[in-house]
């Protein structure tokens, strides 16, 4: 799925395919081994924490960790990333710009061709579809109390469609400039930020705030039996990972000398 994800932008020589290859089945082998464990104890912390009801203050928690785990990440990543993009030439880069151009099927594009009302269900319908994923089925009385809390906002689609313009502007003069490349894709992956418009890093803490809020309210209103339903599918991927990394075999090795099996 990484390497399709890649070659959507343009087409791969044989040779930069079998890299990436090799790249991507190491990242998942150390990401498996390193990282999954840490995303174990961070979903136990989170799943304790969400059954008796999520505050402020677990928002505070949330947000640092999941910063710290992504970081981590891309602080591995960063130097096959590099070596990556250093072998894309200048017609793949031509490639990347007209496929940035010409993507007119992604939902952000849809969402600023629509009418108030139009991106007003459409943004309910996205909320309600996250909700009976991860609540099991929300109630109709509960349908109606989200839809007092999210408003459609065009202007901020506008400010997100003009922030990814600028950097995917950016990411192309990064490409061809490959003298440079591998000591400002530190910058890229450490700073993000610095890519941004000043418009986007103006509104963006607010909407992040605006989302905190109405995740506590549809927190406040959650039944007995969806707060059961989410810790479950917590569990399942608890569980996955765990198998995953190889952690749960050996939680029953561990188990089955203690009891002296």
């Amino acid at each position: 799925m990484v390497i399709s994800w890649f070659e959507s932008y343009f087409d791969f020589r044989e040779s930069q395919r079998l890299d990436l290859e090799k790249k991507v089945e190491r990242f998942f082998e150390w990401h498996r081994k390193s990282e999954l464990p840490k995303v174990v104890v961070f979903l136990e912390e989170f799943q304790v924490r969400y059954k008796d009801g999520f505050d402020q203050d677990d928002i505070n928690w949330v947000t640092p960790e999941l910063k710290l785990l992504w970081k981590r990440i891309l602080s591995y990543a960063e130097d096959d990333i590099a070596s990556f993009l250093l072998t894309v030439d200048e017609s793949q880069i031509l490639e990347i710009n007209e496929e940035f151009h010409e993507k007119e099927d992604d939902w952000l594009i849809e969402q600023s061709k629509m009418s108030l009302k139009e991106l007003r269900k459409d943004i309910l319908d996205r909320t309600y579809k996250a909700l009976d994923k991860w609540l099991g089925d929300v109630e109709p009385s509960q349908k109606k109390q989200v839809a007092t809390w999210i408003q459609p906002d065009p202007y901020w689609v506008a400010i997100k469609l003009r922030n990814r313009e600028k950097f995917q502007n950016e990411l192309i003069d990064l490409l061809r400039s490959k003298e440079r490349l591998k000591e400002n894709i530190q910058s890229w992956v450490s700073d993000p930020e610095l890519h941004w418009t000043d418009e986007y890093q103006t509104n963006i803490e607010g909407k992040k705030r605006e989302w905190e809020t109405i995740f506590l309210k549809i927190d406040s209103i959650t039944l007995p039996r969806q707060r059961k339903h989410f810790v479950e599918k917590i569990d399942g991927y608890i569980s996955d990972f765990q198998d995953l990394a190889g952690t749960q075999k050996e939680y029953d090795n561990d188990m089955k000398l203690t009891l002296g099996q």
